[in-house]
């Protein structure tokens, strides 16, 4: 199962990359853990709206040059890259849950196969 996806940003402004070249990355997947340990963050819990900011500075792992991925990095993207890292968060989390292997039990092929819960779409 894949656990890491690259990224491109919409815009990429306040990242440090090469000259004419779009700010790329990589975001794991969520743990529980990483769940955990945001809920004690005592910001998130004042409720100052920080929990997505902690949450990427976690689950990024790459991001254009930048050394370290921290809640002042994330906070000094441009409004149009957070949202677009807050809703590939979303998807690559949420897709993997719906995604089972499956294989062919007459020709043997293996595949993603997509799982449908009952009232979806």
């Amino acid at each position: 199962m894949r656990t890491s996806f690259r990224f491109t940003l919409p815009k990429g402004t306040g990242i440090r990359t090469e000259a004419g070249r779009k700010v790329t990355g990589t975001m794991r997947l969520i743990q529980v853990k990483d769940l955990v340990l945001i809920e004690r963050d005592s910001q998130v819990q004042r409720g100052s709206g920080a929990f997505y900011v902690v949450l990427l500075s976690k689950v990024i792992t790459e991001l254009g040059q930048e050394k370290m991925i921290t809640r002042k990095t994330i906070e000094g993207l441009s409004s149009a890259d957070f949202a677009f890292l807050v809703d590939f968060m979303h998807q690559v989390n949420h897709q993997v849950i719906k995604k089972i292997p499956l294989k062919c039990e007459v020709c043997g092929n293996e595949y993603w196969g997509a799982l449908t819960e009952l009232g979806e779409a």
